[in-house]
């Protein structure tokens, strides 16, 4: 029998709830949502904690009705910090089900905290593909993506539609990327594609002369990387004159919305692949984006980060109205059943791993009602995160890495 509580909707620290969570009535269902909210990465935080807040608005009969709270975590960005938070939410403050963590390193470590949990845990925007392949947990699921999963389409475009044969990529040297430029060559390779060159580079980079001035030949440019060096790249492309030379592609976070005004207008017809897009043009998409503004001001764009987490708490919320409580079979059993035909950024449903299968948007950079966005001009529908692969081929394959897979198509390896 439910105690007659009513909503708590808090935005306070995990250390500031501690002293009187066990006080709460035992009945009551919680949901905790990690993300950086401080530190050099609270953007990514901030954005699913604005996308949740807005779910919290519209689903705010069914809260009451479910008696579920909701309280926020500081992951500050960091793994350790992260799974200090999450003990906190199972041990001392009795939490139900977690949405969360946003980033890549934190979604690892969250992963692996879940594992010896049994948590039930929706990861809203964290894109290492081993958290719904290789290291897979039955009680994690994800509401976003894995790096390699709009690339795979990417490279798909740029060999058959634009006709690119030979590519040099320049990228930063860690994680993300490797997985990016994975899913982007296998995509690629497969339609018909002859070569990526590599070229890493350290993050932190911001002169790229060395690099610019020893460029081999291509068809075109493919920057791999986003932030302040993907900035500083995209201003020295044009300072060397390399646009003359080879077009200039983006890996998927790289034409961000909120780095293109400082791009300016040398970004319009900029390319890139995503789940998601600004500029699309659905009445799902504008119901969310209008209702986003209406809450958090228009001057704040909702992109990927926002969108995931509105869709994982969405996820969490109706997965608790399907288990009719608290039960983690019941909730894990209705995570892994999800099917979202409404969702913002398009259709979607959970593949066997986890993991969506949904819409690949080739997104072009164009100005709309006065603003930089990215428009979709090219969707590639039910893609998964293996793409056009045989799932257990893939996983039986080798990990991307920095060297992995081979960047000459002719390989056996693409046989």
């Amino acid at each position: 029998m439910k105690y007659a509580k009513t909503l708590i909707v808090s935005s306070i620290s995990a250390l500031a709830v501690g002293a009187t969570a066990h006080l709460q009535a035992d009945d009551t269902l919680r949901i905790g949502v990690i993300g950086p909210t401080t530190g050099v990465f609270s953007f990514f935080g901030e954005q699913q904690r604005m996308g949740v807040e807005l779910a919290m608005e519209e689903l705010a009969e069914q809260l009451e009705a479910l008696n579920i709270e909701v309280e926020f975590y500081d992951s500050q960005g960091d793994a350790e910090t992260t799974v200090d938070r999450l003990r906190a939410m199972e041990s001392r403050d009795d939490v139900d089900l977690v949405v969360g963590p946003v980033l890549g390193g934190t979604g690892l470590a969250g992963l692996e905290w879940a594992k010896s949990s049994g948590m039930p845990t929706v990861i809203s925007y964290s894109a290492p593909e081993d958290i719904t392949m290789r290291d897979r947990a039955e009680n994690v699921v994800r509401a976003g993506w894995t790096g390699a999963q709009p690339m795979f389409a990417f490279g798909e475009y740029v060999a058959e539609e634009l006709g690119h044969q030979r590519i040099v990529m320049v990228g930063q040297d860690y994680s993300f990327p490797y997985n990016q430029l994975g899913g982007f060559l296998k995509g690629f390779c497969a339609a018909g594609g002859e070569s990526v060159e590599r070229i890493w580079h350290p993050t932190g980079t911001s002169d790229y002369s060395s690099i610019l001035a020893t460029l081999p030949d291509g068809d075109a440019l493919l920057y791999n990387g986003a932030g302040s060096d993907g900035l500083a790249f995209f201003q020295q492309y044009y300072d060397f004159g390399i646009d003359a030379q080879m077009p200039l592609l983006g890996g998927s976070n790289f034409f961000a919305v909120g780095d293109l005004p400082e791009m300016g207008e040398q970004a319009i017809g900029g390319l890139s692949a995503l789940q998601y897009a600004e500029g699309l043009e659905t009445d799902n998409f504008q119901a969310f984006r209008d209702a986003f503004w209406a809450m958090h001001g228009d001057e704040v764009m909702p992109l990927a980060p926002a969108e995931h987490g509105y869709v994982a708490f969405m996820m969490a919320v109706n997965a608790f109205e399907s288990a009719n409580g608290g039960d983690r079979d019941a909730l894990i059993a209705a995570l892994r059943e999800t099917e979202m035909p409404d969702a913002p950024r398009g259709p979607f449903h959970l593949d066997e791993y986890g993991n969506p299968v949904q819409n690949i948007y080739i997104n072009e950079v164009q100005e709309v009602d006065g603003r930089l966005v990215n428009v979709p001009i090219k969707t590639y529908e039910n893609v998964s995160q293996f793409g056009p692969f045989d799932a257990e081929e893939y996983l039986a394959g080798e990990p991307d890495s920095r060297d992995f897979p081979p960047g000459n198509c002719s390989d056996p390896y693409y046989d």
